[in-house]
């Protein structure tokens, strides 16, 4: 799916990071000082920081949102759509967003979605909002999105527990003289690549779900845990990693040298190299972050954005008015947004308010 979205634009980023840190070296007495270095090797993963036990993703999204909102000075009866995207609901039912109204303080003549997505989250989430706004029905959305992947993940599970962090976002999408172009793509023949098996209404949970048990690279998880086919999402992401990119900008009309930069989602630092060389990509263009906070679903491009390229350090001459962002994971889905960040607001992560 192609399309361009008129007289719409993205406002302001910010991110909150849980304050708990874990450190991959840490973990060399549980998995083994050659294992743990070999993983950090090829994910290029140092540290990554996780939510407490009592800290959900809406949570941290709350937190980066009220910051935004105060720092932007914005009128809560302003904002008409929230999106919130996670895979880590409070709940199963109801839907987080409307929950997220209330705690913001927002008005009630507000529409709410919640869309549960993980890695491509972003993608989805900013598309929503811009079809909210490109539809007349709104003129200020918060995106909202966020993960506690962490807690997906079982203990004495290394290939999981060594990538994925927690992090929450807020993004304020709004009527404007810009526009965004948007790639999008799903293939659920292969939706079991990136899975939770059981504990939904396909397979309920039970006591036999919830046993332990071991893979064949000696990896520990249940079947309520985050498993992952690591070979299979990479083939799928250096196939349609590439193949968004190269859509979106034919559908543009942009040359790729002329492209500022590619905020891609952090999956993991081989990932990305081997994505990069593929598609000829300076490296200054294609920046990688992943070391300090590691594969955080749906929030890698915004706190990408927020670590290094935020307002406050942003060298007057850096131009970011054709940006590409690319995200691909969990359905299998993936997506591109094509856009101008020259007047967008970025503001360094920060981890209370």
């Amino acid at each position: 799916m192609k399309c361009l979205i008129n007289n719409v634009t993205i406002q302001s980023i910010a991110t909150f990071l849980p304050t708990n840190i874990m450190e991959m070296n840490s973990l060399k007495d549980s998995f083994g000082e050659k294992n743990v270095k070999m993983i950090m090797n090829a994910t290029g993963v140092n540290r990554v920081h996780v939510a407490n036990e009592d800290q959900t993703a809406s949570d941290m999204c709350f937190n980066a949102a009220k910051y935004l909102i105060d720092k932007e000075k914005i009128s809560k009866d302003d904002i008409d759509g929230l999106v919130f995207v996670s895979q880590t609901a409070d709940y199963r039912a109801p839907v987080s967003s409307i929950i997220l109204q209330d705690r913001l303080g927002l008005s009630k003549e507000l529409v709410c979605f919640d869309i549960p997505y993980g890695c491509s989250g972003y993608i989805y989430g900013i598309f929503q909002a811009a079809s909210l706004i490109g539809s007349g029905a709104c003129e200020k959305v918060l995106v909202l999105a966020g993960d506690t992947t962490t807690q997906l993940i079982n203990s004495k599970d290394r290939a999981q527990k060594m990538v994925f962090g927690d992090c929450g976002s807020a993004t304020m999408v709004c009527k404007g003289i810009g526009q965004l172009g948007f790639h999008i793509g799903s293939d659920g023949s292969e939706y079991d690549k990136v899975i939770i098996p059981a504990g939904g209404y396909r397979n309920r949970s039970s006591e036999l779900t919830r046993k332990e048990y071991e893979d064949l690279d000696g990896n520990i998880r249940t079947q309520e845990n985050l498993y992952m086919d690591g070979t299979s999402v990479f083939n799928f992401i250096i196939k349609r990693g590439q193949q968004s990119i190269k859509t979106i900008l034919q559908y543009m009309n942009w040359e790729k040298d002329n492209v500022n930069l590619f905020a891609m989602h952090q999956a993991t630092r081989f990932t990305l190299s081997f994505l990069r060389k593929r598609l000829k990509i300076d490296k200054d263009k294609l920046p990688i972050n992943i070391a300090n906070y590691g594969n955080t679903g749906p929030t890698t491009i915004p706190l990408l954005l927020t670590d290094l390229f935020n307002s406050d350090e942003k060298n007057d001459n850096m131009k970011f008015d054709k940006v590409i962002m690319c995200a691909y994971g969990i359905g299998l889905s993936w997506g591109s947004i094509a856009c101008n960040l020259s007047e967008t607001r970025i503001y360094k992560p920060i981890n209370k308010i």
